[in-house]
């Protein structure tokens, strides 16, 4: 059975230890505290001279391996002990380790010592003998000479310089993109259809609503920010017995322009700038006469003042205080300019007041959104109040049913709008006021993109 070097050594170490307590070896019995000292020291010495990379320093003795070595029976021990019995020499006339300067042969003698009382009191350690090392062969004497190095391998490696042609390259700076842009289209339809002869009467009609949203907004998450927005409804609807046979029943063109300059949290200061018309003529009622137009009016409101922006998981918003906004009244059609307050011979009015404009979006359930929009005007004559909502049930990604409802309200103490049956003002016109009303539902197309 062999054991390692560690194992060994400990087991020696403790059995001579032991043994040393119940029977007391020779002078040669301080022995062991000099080897063990001493092979402390040489292992010292290899590290110190490891680190040091200096060969000044003193080896390790190579006669420890048969101690700290595989449990081997040597020859030489036994020798040495019966040696010395037969010739009765006194071993405590041996010199100590620190009076020759033969400190290998001191060493050598102890070694031989301690393998011999090892092998009478621990025989069962020790399963080889030297004539079995004899017969393994002996170590090779050629390994002291020095390895010679005919050629670096660094010297048979051939360099070739690769044909490699780079351009120059250009860097591509990118600026960041601030701007976002988005949108959405939808066309609404609605049809109602009676036969002549049905019993409670009614009227043929079709309908069709159409709206696009278009949204262009500056952010630089900094100081600037600067939406856009454009709004347009186009809608008709027949009417077999009213002329002209196709009626406008949505007619909006709005375009809205708001910069704002970030001042604390929310708060932003900003100048807004909206121009509203309508694409085609209007209608009073069932009858034919023209009461608006395109261009006719046109409003082109302006302002100053402050914008409070809301961003929440569902809902998102902007309101604008104006405490200083001015509004241009332009009406291109000279016979229309009394129905929104314009002196005759003139094209158009300017007033100026506080406004206020708050718009939102919120996202009532997943399918289910409401937008809205109010406007209040005020020059301390006129008061206006425009308060659009829009609600839209989506069923899919292109199909979807919209619900709007416009009151509108205008003092029309300001205005001459109540004419008579020959179409001329009346007296009291300038004291009448009044809420305005519009309303429709549809089913049809919308997508977002």
């Amino acid at each position: 059975m062999r054991h390692n070097y560690c194992t060994l050594a400990v087991l020696l170490m403790i059995a001579l230890g032991v043994q040393a307590k119940k029977k007391p070896l020779p002078s040669q019995a301080t022995a062991p505290d000099s080897i063990v000292s001493n092979y402390t020291d040489s292992l010292v010495a290899l590290v110190n001279r490891q680190n040091a990379r200096s060969r000044s320093q003193m080896s390790p003795s190579p006669y420890l391996f048969r101690i700290l070595g595989p449990g081997t029976l040597y020859t030489s021990a036994l020798v040495q002990q019966m040696g010395q019995s037969a010739s009765g020499l006194n071993t405590s006339s041996l010199p100590s380790l620190g009076d020759t300067n033969d400190h290998q042969l001191l060493l050598n003698q102890a070694s031989n010592a301690r393998l011999s009382y090892a092998y009478a009191h621990f025989p069962q350690l020790f399963s080889t003998t030297q004539a079995d090392l004899n017969e393994a062969g002996a170590v090779r004497s050629d390994l002291n000479k020095p390895i010679v190095e005919e050629q670096k391998l660094a010297e048979k490696v051939v360099e070739e310089t690769p044909d490699v042609v780079v351009d120059a390259v250009e860097p591509e700076v990118k600026r960041p993109n601030f701007w976002t842009f988005k949108g959405n289209g939808s066309l609404q339809f609605t049809q109602n259809y009676f036969s002549k002869n049905w019993y409670q009467g009614g009227q043929n009609y079709y309908s069709m609503l159409s709206a696009l949203n278009l949204y262009a907004n500056f952010n630089n998450q900094r100081k600037v920010q600067w939406d856009n927005s454009f709004e347009a409804q186009f809608g008709f609807q027949t009417n077999d017995n009213a002329t002209p046979k196709f009626r406008p029943i949505g007619n909006v063109l709005r375009l809205t322009s708001n910069l704002g300059i970030k001042a604390i949290g929310n708060w932003n200061y900003s100048a807004q700038l909206q121009l509203q018309s309508q694409p085609y003529r209007g209608y009073r009622g069932n009858t034919d006469y023209v009461v608006s137009n395109f261009l006719a009016p046109l409003y082109v409101r302006s302002s100053i003042g402050m914008d409070f922006n809301i961003k929440k998981k569902r809902f998102t918003g902007k309101l604008h205080l104006a405490p200083l906004s001015y509004v241009i009244t332009y009406c291109r059609t000279d016979s229309l300019v009394g129905n929104y307050g314009i002196s005759p011979g003139h094209n158009s009015k300017h007033d100026w007041g506080p406004n206020i404009d708050f718009t939102f979006d919120y996202q009532i359930v997943n399918n289910v959104k409401w937008h809205c929009r109010f406007y209040w005007f005020s020059n301390f004559k006129l008061t206006r109040i425009e308060n659009e909502h829009t609600f839209t049930f989506t069923i899919n990604k292109y199909l979807s049913s919209q619900f709007y409802i416009y009151p509108r309200y205008e003092d029309m103490k300001y205005y001459n709008v109540k004419k008579d049956e020959n179409g001329n003002l009346t007296e009291d016109s300038a004291r009448e006021t009044h809420w305005m009303f519009k309303e429709w539902l549809s089913l049809g197309l919308k997508y977002d993109f």
